[in-house]
This record gives C-alpha cells, sequence and structure tokens, in this order.
C-alpha cells in the first residue's frame, strides 16, 4: 500500500500545539525515518505534547525533520528503560549516568524535507542559532522561520504506533 505524502509541512502542523525546534545527532536520522528509533531521551525537557522542526547536527548539518511527539513520560531511569523500546539499554542509562529522573519522548510522526543547510538558515534570517536543547517557534520573533519550514515540501513520513509496554 503506497504512503500518500502531504505537499507540505503546513498539512500536517497542528496549530494549536506549541512548535519547537529541537537538535537532535545526525547519525540518529535514519533510525528515526525507519522507525527503529521511536523515542528520544532527554535529561530535562518540556512537559506537553508537542511538535518540533529538527536541526541535525553535524558536519552536513541542517533542518530536516519535522516530527511529533505525545506527551513525554517522566520517570525514573529504571523505569524509562524498561518501556520495551529501547535500542541500547546500556547507552540510555550511560546518558542518564547523574540523573534519577528523565524524560522519554514517544515519537508518534515523522515527516522529512530537503534539507536546509546552516549557511542558507543564516543568510536568510539573519542570526540563526542552532538551539542546544530547544527553543519554541511559535514566539513572534521565530514566525518568520516557523512559517517559512512549514512550506517546505515533504519528501518523506514514517507513522509510529506507540504504546507502552
Amino acid at each position: 500500500m503506497a504512503i500518500s505524502l502531504p505537499a507540505t509541512i503546513k498539512q500536517v502542523w497542528h496549530p494549536d500545539l506549541p512548535t519547537l525546534l529541537l537538535s537532535l545527532h545526525a547519525d540518529i536520522a535514519p533510525s528515526i525515518l525507519s522507525g527503529n528509533k521511536i523515542i528520544e531521551y532527554r535529561r530535562r525537557f518540556f512537559k506537553d505534547k508537542f511538535q518540533a522542526f529538527v536541526y541535525l547536527t553535524g558536519k552536513n548539518g541542517g533542518l530536516e525533520l519535522f516530527i511529533q511527539c505525545a506527551q513525554p513520560l517522566v520517570g525514573s531511569v529504571q523505569a524509562l528503560t524498561a518501556l520495551g523500546v529501547v535500542d541500547n539499554q546500556e547507552i540510555v542509562q550511560k546518558y542518564f549516568a547523574t540523573k534519577n529522573v528523565g524524560y522519554a519522548i514517544p515519537i508518534l510522526e515523522v515527516y522529512q524535507f530537503p534539507r536546509i543547510a546552516l549557511t542558507q538558515l543564516r543568510n536568510q534570517f539573519g542570526k540563526f542559532t542552532v538551539p542546544r536543547s530547544y527553543l519554541f517557534l511559535d514566539k513572534y520573533d521565530k514566525l518568520k522561520i516557523r512559517n517559512f519550514l512549514l512550506q517546505q515540501p515533504c519528501n518523506a513520513k514514517q507513522i509510529n504506533h506507540w504504546t507502552v509496554n
């Protein structure tokens, strides 16, 4: 069965949900797009359901993904790694080494668009900076970039049917 793609990201964007810009390591993008990585772990994070444009870090970094996420689960590291969807519990436990509590963010939907390089973003939007964690694109001073990103053509999507085990 063929998967129908929306023409632009705006067609899947929800105006009532917060829209974030967050950074992820570029090497995990293929796992997210294939549906193998359906949870993002964070030590601290936003506590509500959200959608986000994802900046992939690294030498050839850029904006390339739009994700829709369920409300993050907050809990002990042991509880989060016991969710049954951790591909490498040792890596997750090492990531949380100094924390007792963390966030597991279920990635429900992923949409890919042609990569927008950091240089292009800076040329178009001036002092564009990549967030270390995340920032809100719904703020007045970020609406120009959010509206630009919403017009990006969608060239792939992944729907994850995620449930807590």
